[in-house]
């Protein structure tokens, strides 16, 4: 497959440079240099009679005036602050008198989009990142390899912390010029990504931090070496993976990222991180993404933690502490997990974009073992790994999911102290008494400070000074033909009060329509709304959504759309076209009058639907993008044998994933990758009712077919909300098509018939992936197995017989495909352009 251009994936994030945000703050245990306290007077100004008085005291060995009548008096040998502090908070005229604590800096990296990655400074449901960079921010002596897709070693924010191998194109690896590592899927030594996957791994372990651009690694300064295996469209060999590993072994990786997997285990796999495991090295993988247990349903690498004591598997939690939807788990084969829901990371072409999985998750874990290993350099592995178990957040929804019950905490990893110290309440000052001149008693231990000590201002919490901006929108209404409504999304929370019917409006043949409502949608901490319309737009023509330039975040900031650090201006207004078509409504037909009519012998043909939805607005599909068509339903009925008609020109169907998705985020795959290099869906019928399933078919695929999975899983639903299909384009060969139109219909009889043999088999192959939905639902997506030799799944066994090892003579043979990535994407775009969705994957 060819690579993309560099300009093939669409930059998602206007970024701008921010000022440097390192902030002091106080440590935790209160650290003071104990051979001073510092006094403060009453009176502020400069007193010759008040720096004398101090140097009277005989525990004083010389006086320092501060200004502002306070003065930093030097101790004499062998006394402590703990016995001195007392004696001169009673001398006249003093205030205070106390430790002259030591203060840090807390390390709030300027990369302008930080504040965009909630998985390092989410107070709660991050990773403590900042006070672990407190500690360290890496020292760029652990080596990370990251076996994936490859990376794009010419990204600025990636290209710093690159691994560079010394012997380039000498060490005997037979590969070429193997700068920044190899790549195994093409036998040479350029390991640029051409997918987007590996990329965004290395963003999230080691992106570099305080750079003034994009985003921040948990390893500021790691070194990432890239090892390709998998291809473009996001699959691997296991024969290539383990050449890789043996590569990263050999040229000194102390930490592996695996950020992939399959349900059927290899030995020469399992050899590969044994020889890791006796070179002390780290295996970091990723748990699963089929919200399955491990610890009954085989998952490898990740499982080969049972029999070598390397391995780290990782599940994922999302925002609010949960164990993610789509992630596996396991008591005895999960170690720990770590965010992995909506991540924001590097991609290549110097752009940046939301994935999720356990693949974002587990190099959170990779960068934070980095960490250690630069603070402890001398550790073992075992060290390292005992470490990380012991340091965990343990969370309710771990419990007896994982080995530990908790998530990732790297301040806890590094030691590092979270909070500030308490503020001790000052005491009654006694009254002025003479100075002590008799060599004080020391004292039972007592707090520090026993007058109003000398505490450092308040440090502000660090608000956004960029203006929100919008992601996502949708424009959408009670039925077709009809607007009265938007989705929107942000990028971050939204006081709600400013989207006003000045703010928000819809602009179409009758003029602006301003909001009269906004409601933020559940769950979402105010960063999406559903906008509706002071009145319903049914004129068929052209709309435009406004939102902007006034509505504000959290903070008092006007939006800053166009990203160039001045809010509020004409530029920051976000708009999207829509496109309103005369609503679809079966021809009314009226009863003859004479003669009676005709006894109708009842037709064997499914019943005609009650109720039909139709687009016919064309909608571009373009590479590694999704199109998508909204339907609004504005009843309340109970579906049953719905029905999809689609009519798509497309060069190459075997490019293409198609769903349903439902208004509770429930979706249904129609097509999955069939045709081979065959065009067009042409008046294609997806229902239950069909007598030959979609796999059995050829393009243009004329007529009906049953889809990939059982549209029957929807009936019982209420049908009202908003419907939505999407086509995905998976594959970056330059191909467009359009969806022409598409029709949904909701018949009135459920169908029980059972499926034919040849969909049942295609069913038995289907890996359930899940993603979150742009509307803040949770999707579940079905996407059949493939093995990249044909248009159907393959036929693996659950467990597969061992494969013989590998013979060394020649060019290595590739296994079976066994693996796959384990991320799903969800970068914002377009209404034609919303998200890419998890590919079928050879498994």
């Amino acid at each position: 497959m060819p690579a993309p251009s560099r300009d093939s994936i669409r930059a998602l994030l206007g970024m701008e440079t921010l000022e440097d945000r390192l902030t002091p703050t106080t440590t935790t245990t209160p650290i003071y240099d104990p051979t001073r306290v510092l006094v403060t007077f009453a009176n502020t100004g400069t007193d010759a009679a008040n720096e004398a008085e101090l140097a009277a005291s005989p525990l004083a060995s010389g006086v320092a005036p501060l200004g502002f009548g306070e003065y930093s008096v030097n101790l004499v040998s062998g006394t402590t602050v703990t016995a001195a502090a007392p004696v001169f908070a009673t001398m006249p005229g003093v205030v205070a008198a106390g430790p002259d604590y030591e203060v840090s800096v807390s390390a709030v990296p300027n990369d302008p989009s930080y504040s965009l990655q909630w998985a390092l400074n989410n107070p709660t449901s991050g990773i403590s990142a900042p006070a672990a960079w407190n500690v360290t921010t890496g020292t760029g002596k652990t080596i990370v390899a990251v076996i994936d897709t490859g990376v794009d070693y010419t990204d600025p924010d990636l290209a710093p912390n690159m691994w560079r191998n010394p012997n380039a194109g000498t060490d005997g690896s037979g590969l070429g010029y193997d700068l920044y590592g190899a790549d195994f899927a093409d036998n040479t030594g350029d390991p640029m990504d051409d997918d987007g996957h590996g990329t965004n791994v290395a963003g999230i372990l080691g992106a570099a931090g305080n750079n003034g651009i994009g985003v921040a690694g948990v390893d500021w300064n790691v070194q990432i070496m890239a090892l390709k295996f998998m291809g473009s469209d996001g699959t691997g060999y296991t024969s290539n993976a383990v050449r890789a590993m043996d590569f990263a072994v050999s040229h000194g990786a102390k930490i592996i990222n695996e950020s992939w997997g399959g349900a059927t285990g290899d030995p020469t796999l399992a050899a590969a991180i044994a020889r890791a495991q006796a070179a002390g090295v780290i295996v970091v993988t990723a748990a699963g993404n089929g919200g399955t247990n491990n610890d009954t349903t085989g998952f490898y690498p990740a499982d080969y933690i049972a029999q070598s004591n390397n391995v780290v598997t990782v599940a994922a939690t999302d925002s609010n502490n949960n164990l993610a939807s789509f992630s596996n788990y396991g008591a005895n084969t999960v170690m720990l997990a770590a965010p992995g829901v909506n991540i924001l990371s590097t991609l290549p072409g110097n752009t940046y974009g939301y994935m999720t999985g356990t693949s974002m998750a587990t190099p959170f874990v990779s960068g934070a073992l980095a960490l250690l290993w630069d603070d402890h350099p001398t550790w073992s592995y075992e060290q390292v790994i005992a470490k990380l178990k012991a340091s965990v957040d343990p969370l309710p929804s771990l419990a007896g999911k994982t080995i530990t019950g908790g998530r990732l905490d790297v301040a806890k990893l590094l030691d590092a102290p979270v909070s500030p110290p308490p503020v001790v309440a000052p005491p009654v000052v006694p009254p002025p008494a003479p100075p002590v001149v008799s060599p004080p008693v020391v004292p039972p231990p007592a707090p520090p400070v026993v007058s109003p000590p000398v505490v450092p201002p308040a440090v502000p919490p660090v608000t956004s000074q960029s203006g929100p901006r919008v992601l996502n929108a949708v424009v959408g209404g009670p039925q077709t033909g009809v607007f009265d409504r938007a989705w929107i999304q942000f990028n971050e929370p939204i006081n709600p009060a400013t989207i006003t019917s000045s703010t928000v409006g819809l602009i179409g043949p009758g003029g602006w329509v301003g909001a009269s409502t906004a409601v933020p949608v559940a769950g979402t901490n105010n960063t999406q709304f559903t906008v509706i319309f002071a009145r319903n737009q049914s004129a068929p023509g052209a709309y435009t959504l406004s939102v902007g330039p006034n509505v504000r975040d959290t903070s008092g900031n006007a939006m800053n759309q166009n990203g160039n650090g001045t809010n509020g201006e004409a530029g920051d207004v976000y708009t999207l076209a829509a496109t309103l078509g005369v609503a679809s409504v079966p021809p009314v037909v009226s009863p003859p009058v004479s003669p009676p009519p005709p006894v109708v012998v009842p037709p064997t043909v499914p019943p005609a639907p009650t109720q039909t939805y139709s687009s016919a607005t064309p909608l571009a599909i373009n590479p590694l993008r999704t199109t998508r068509i909204d339907f609004a339903v504005n009843s309340d009925f109970t579906v049953s044998d719905l029905t999809v008609r689609l009519n798509i020109t497309f060069g190459r169907t075997w490019d293409l994933n198609i769903r349903i998705v439902a208004p509770n985020g429930q979706s249904v795959t129609l097509f999955n990758r069939r045709g081979g290099d065959g065009a067009n869906l042409t008046n294609t019928l997806f229902t239950d009712s069909a007598g030959t399933a979609i796999g059995s078919g050829s393009a243009p695929f004329v007529g009906s077919f049953q889809p990939e999975q059982a549209l029957s899983l929807f009936n019982g639903m209420d049908a009202r909300g908003l419907w939505s299909v999407q086509v995905f384009s998976l594959v970056n060969d330059g191909l467009t098509g359009t969806v022409n139109s598409v029709t949904l219909g909701f018949g009135g009889t459920t169908s029980t018939a059972s499926l034919p043999s040849v969909r049942t088999a295609a069913a038995a192959q289907l890996t359930t992936l899940t993603a979150p939905d742009l509307r803040g639902a949770t999707a579940d997506v079905k996407a059949a197995v493939f093995d990249g030799r044909g248009d159907e799944p393959a036929k693996v066994p659950v467990s597969a017989p061992p494969l013989p090892p590998e013979v060394p003579a020649g060019p290595p043979t590739p296994t079976p495909p066994t693996t796959f990535r384990q991320s799903l994407p969800t970068r914002a775009g377009t209404l034609a352009d919303l998200i890419r969705d998890f590919a079928p994957l050879r498994v």
